[in-house]
């Protein structure tokens, strides 16, 4: 499936840069944030089927998680959670808050793309 519309919140140009490209060059639609006062801008304005979460913004990603996971703003394939290898707090935390997937970073870029197309084939 392409075209996707994906939202990216990761504060890390290192973590971005491989996803934004292996995601654009996979047909779908990416933007990416930074902080998450950009993110509260842009995700009722790009409307994206896939958030791509880092837990470690500049503000704990899990309590934005917390806030719209039942709100009309929440996407409608998921929210797709960023975290350290290790840091099973914030994994189980996730998962607890709804996260459709928890990914390790760095990111594998292809189980990402078989993962977001999974996610919207079930849409």
């Amino acid at each position: 499936m392409a075209g996707v519309r994906i939202l990216l919140a990761e504060d890390e140009v290192i973590v971005a840069r491989p996803l934004i490209l292996a995601l654009r060059e996979g047909g779908h639609e990416v933007r990416w944030v930074r902080a998450v006062r950009e993110l509260r801008a842009e995700l009722p304005a790009f409307a994206p089927q896939v958030l791509l979460l880092d837990v470690s913004l500049d503000t704990d990603g899990l309590e934005f998680l917390q806030a719209i996971r039942f709100t009309a703003d929440c996407p409608p394939a998921g929210v797709v959670v960023l975290t350290e290898p290790g840091d099973t707090a914030s994994r189980d935390r996730a998962h607890q808050l709804g996260a459709v997937a928890v990914l390790n970073k760095p990111v594998e870029e292809a189980p990402l793309l078989v993962l977001i197309d999974e996610l919207v084939g079930f849409l």
